[in-house]
């Protein structure tokens, strides 16, 4: 089987004795789903819901706040993906709404294509300090782990909002009702950190998942051998991203991953503290800690809500709410006045479920 068509058909051949949500972890297949109209052409029974998908939507609003403090308050030049630029702060948060509206206030805020291109900006005008402020999942970290590990121009810092999804999922899965019953794994990420992880992660809690990729085909493929495993009742995981993802993931990738960060408990926005998710620099990249070169400004908002009372992010980051549910979406929240993160990012579900 190689069509859209042929997976369809396939899985609707899966005999199924009961609803089965499939959650997804990945931005790009979101956009795939959304765009093919996969959801409306699977059988009633199957469910495919989106997860974290997007670093951009569970980035802090200390962190987007301090970003926001840095530019205005320090003589420096703020670099930053688009991903980023117009997150909103959370409601009464004082001064610029955004890294947008600080940059129309003044703020020296640049938006660059990929993290290697603030290092060519500092390396250009080596007098100007520079912060990178950058939030990614392992497939962004690895990179700039390398790039970290070569030569770093003095002046040039990270703000860095690393995370990882599955400890956040192993939180999720200790619930009696994790809210979903497969996995559909990204291609990317188990690329480069690998599969076992996420065995030993469902192990025994008879999951089925499969790890999958970027087309519409690619997505049917691995939704198919989810069903498929469900309805033999069978745990585990079928690699349908081979040969690029293998059980042991990329071992240069990893090893840089060890040698330039450390895990701590990272905040999810909106969602809470998540042991072990967060990706920090290590000690041995002191020196390039914008946290440790500059004041700390997250307290000036450390008790302020996240999240608008009426936004339901969070919930549409775990998957457990649909962007429709939401009573802004298209209405008062859209990518044009995006009142959460998952409206603002352009990988956010609420903005890639926006899109024409």
């Amino acid at each position: 089987m190689s069509s859209p068509q042929q997976w369809l058909d396939a899985i609707h051949q899966v005999p199924l004795d009961g609803a089965l949500r499939i959650l997804h972890l990945s931005g790009d297949q979101e956009r795939v789903i959304v765009r093919a109209g996969i959801r409306e052409r699977l059988p009633a029974a199957i469910e495919l819901l989106a997860g974290p998908g997007c670093p951009a939507m569970v980035c802090p609003s200390g962190d987007v706040y301090q970003a926001i403090q840095l530019a205005r308050r320090h003589p420096l030049t703020l670099l930053v993906e688009e991903n980023l630029l117009h997150l909103p702060l959370g409601p009464r948060m004082p001064g610029p709404a955004s890294l947008a509206a600080a940059r129309e206030q003044g703020a020296d805020v640049r938006v660059i294509a990929a993290p290697v291109e603030a290092f060519l900006a500092a390396r250009a005008d080596p007098a100007r300090e520079m912060v990178l402020f950058v939030a990614g999942f392992e497939t962004l970290l690895a990179p700039l782990a390398g790039l970290l590990l070569e030569a770093v121009p003095e002046n040039l810092s990270l703000l860095l909002c690393g995370r990882s999804v599955a400890p956040l999922l192993e939180q999720k899965l200790q619930l009696d009702e994790p809210g979903f019953d497969g996995l559909l794994l990204p291609g990317n990420r188990c690329a480069v950190i690998g599969s076992a992880g996420w065995e030993a992660l469902i192990a025994g809690r008879r999951l089925p998942a499969a790890i999958g990729g970027y087309t519409a085909s690619a997505v049917l493929r691995a939704v198919h051998a989810v069903a498929r495993r469900r309805s033999e009742r069978r745990a585990g995981i079928d690699n349908c991203y081979r040969p690029v993802a293998r059980p042991e993931g990329n071992a240069v990738a990893r090893r840089r991953l060890q040698q330039v960060f450390t895990r701590a408990d990272g905040h999810w926005r909106g969602y809470g503290d998540v042991p072990a998710s967060a990706y920090r620099l290590g000690e041995a990249h002191a020196d390039q800690d914008a946290d440790r070169r500059y004041p700390d400004y997250r307290a000036e908002v450390a008790s302020a809500a996240e999240l608008a009372a009426s936004c339901r992010c969070a919930e549409v980051m775990l998957g457990s709410t649909r962007p429709a549910d939401c009573a802004g979406f298209a209405g008062a929240c859209d990518p044009v006045r995006p009142q959460g993160p998952c409206m603002a990012s352009p990988d956010g579900t609420c903005h890639i479920n926006m899109a024409p």
